[in-house]
This record gives structure tokens, sequence and C-alpha cells, in this order.
């Protein structure tokens, strides 16, 4: 006879796990629909409801539903928002925040669904969607303030003079050594004109136009201007490269580099252990390299060992690790 306990245990594990699956859309809707903006002052479900144009019966189960997951708090019959949500809506990562948001509903549950045929050997998609694309690069802000503190741990990258940024995105990691420091210069290389063309606006907003170029084209047959760089990087694209290519990608790049240069390629990692495992990023790197292997465009999370072996494939003498995180779940391997 099966112990009754056990037979709770394991319901409760599923019912957590039915809980935090729908977390995710709920939190979406209500940065969507402006009902967090609207319950940082306490209110009843009807009066937000009416005040926002919302069906009054779902706007009551939604509130209901996201007090009892703990994001709201309720006083008699009005909601306000939690210390988790206000954090949502005021950190500096909130519009980074929100793509993560957006790309669990509108990425990552699409491919999980279509799992079992995947798995079966359906034809895996093809990742390079404009929204998804973007939303991509808006994720990536999450790790950019942690990640330029570690670039400057990396010997030779403290004070760099002319800057490449391979496969830029957004150009947020350009335009922001270009504010720190000065007298750089930097040229950016965007394979997507879409996601170029906000790069564009990026190095705009932060009036560094005048020491800075965004191209367009693929690194590897893109043609650069004359000179050499003493800082290269490459943020969270390697998985954009098939094993295969990387050798020959990091070469160009190494015949780029002033005799004293350095190349950062900052990733993420599959990592186990205890801290990765107490801040989520265990199990979001394995569920980012799921997604990554379920496109047929994609390639899975670089093994670290990889890197650095690629690197000296590609001529590099030296190589060495920054973490980015704790637990080196993201972190930069550099080679010199």
């Amino acid at each position: 006879m099966a112990n009754p306990f056990e037979a709770a245990r394991h319901a409760r594990s599923i019912a957590g796990a039915l809980d935090a699956f729908a977390q995710v859309p709920l939190l979406r809707a209500g940065l969507r629909l402006g009902l967090f903006e609207a319950l940082r002052v306490a209110q009843e479900p009807r009066a937000l409801a009416e005040r926002l144009g919302l069906a009054p019966d779902l706007v009551a189960a939604w509130a209901r539903m996201l007090h009892a997951q703990g994001w709201l708090a309720k006083r008699g019959e009005a909601y306000r928002v939690g210390p988790s949500v206000e954090w949502l809506l005021d950190a500096p990562e909130a519009g980074a925040l929100s793509a993560l948001l957006d790309y669990a509903v509108e990425s990552i549950a699409p491919r999980l669904g279509a799992l079992p045929e995947l798995l079966k050997g359906a034809e895996r998609p093809l990742f390079g969607d404009r929204e998804e694309a973007l939303r991509m690069a808006a994720i990536t802000k999450l790790f950019e303030p942690r990640a330029l503190r570690a670039l400057e741990r990396i010997p030779g990258a403290r004070r760099p003079r002319r800057v490449l940024d391979i496969g830029c995105g957004q150009g947020a990691y350009l335009a922001d050594l270009l504010t720190r420091h000065r007298e750089a210069l930097g040229l950016g290389i965007e394979v997507d004109p879409r996601v170029a063309e906000e790069a564009r606006r990026r190095l705009v907003e932060a009036d560094v136009t005048r020491r800075a170029e965004i191209r367009i084209g693929d690194f590897r047959s893109a043609e650069l201007p004359e000179g050499r760089f003493d800082l290269i990087l490459m943020n969270h694209n390697l998985h954009y490269f098939a094993p295969g290519e990387r050798a020959a990608l990091l070469r160009r790049a190494r015949g780029r580099l002033d005799e004293d240069g350095v190349l950062a390629v900052q990733t993420l990692v599959l990592t186990e252990g205890l801290l990765p495992g107490l801040l989520g990023l265990q199990a979001g790197a394995a569920l980012f390299d799921l997604l990554l292997r379920a496109h047929r465009n994609l390639h899975g999370l670089p093994a670290v060992r990889d890197v650095h072996q690629a690197l000296r494939d590609a001529g590099f003498a030296q190589t060495g690790e920054v973490p980015v995180v704790p637990g080196g779940a993201v972190r930069f391997v550099w080679g010199s």
C-alpha cells in the first residue's frame, strides 16, 4: 500500500510546479496591462477593473491568485503590490526583467510544448524572429552591470583605447564602455539590421556617436576598418556558432588584436554546485541550453574547457576566466 505521506509530498511537488508555471503569465499580465502600476495604491478589484477597463471577475481572480502566491498584499478587500513586485517595477533591470517574462511566454512555452515532437525528430524551428532577437538582446542586460565590473578584472581590459564588439546586439556594452572611457573608440558588428538600428539609437542616447560606429554584417566575412583593437568582446553569442566554426571565428578576432590586446568571451555555462543551485542559475542555464538546442540554427551552451581549447586552437598563448555572477554560471573566458 502506498505511503499516504509520500503521496502527499509528491502531489505537493506537482502542485508547486503548476503554481510556478502560472506565475509567469500572471506577472506578465500585471505589467502589460498596468495592473501592478495601479496597485501601488491599495484598491479593490472592481474599482481597479473599472479604472483600467478590464473584466471585473478576471481581475478579482488574477489578484486572488497573485495574493496566494505572495506577490500582492491584501488588507480587507483591497490589494496592493508587495515588495517583490515593487522591485520588478523599479529595478534598474526592469526592462530586461519584462523582456524575460515576455520571452518565457512567447518563446519558452511554445518550445517546451513542442518538445515531444522535437524529441521524436521533428524539424527544429529557426531562431531569428525580430521580436525574439530583440527580447534576447534585452535579457542580456540583466548581466551588464556585473559584466562591466568583471571586465575590469581581465588583464589588459581595464583601460581600452579601441574596442570591437562582435555581435553587439542593442549596443549596451559598447555604449557603456565608451561612456566610462572618454578617449576610447568603438566599433560594433551586428548581423541583424533591425537590432543594429537599436544599437545606433543606444549610442545616440549615450552621446558617443562621434567615437563609435555600428556596421551590419557577419564578423567572419564583414569588411573591417584599418587598424587593430586592444579589446574585442563577444557577449552571449558564442552559441550562434557551431563548435567546429569557433576556432576560425576566434582566429579572425585574434588577427585584429594589438600585440597586448585581449579577447573577452562572455557566456552562460552549465554549472552545478550549491551556490548556482540556491540562486536558480543551475536550472536557468540548463533550461537555456535546452532552448538553444531546440533551434536548428543555434547550438548548446559551450563547456568552459571547450572555450579555452578553441582559444588555444586560434593561437592565443594565454587564457583565463573571470566570473560575472556568483557561482560562475556566467563568466568571461579570455585569451591574449
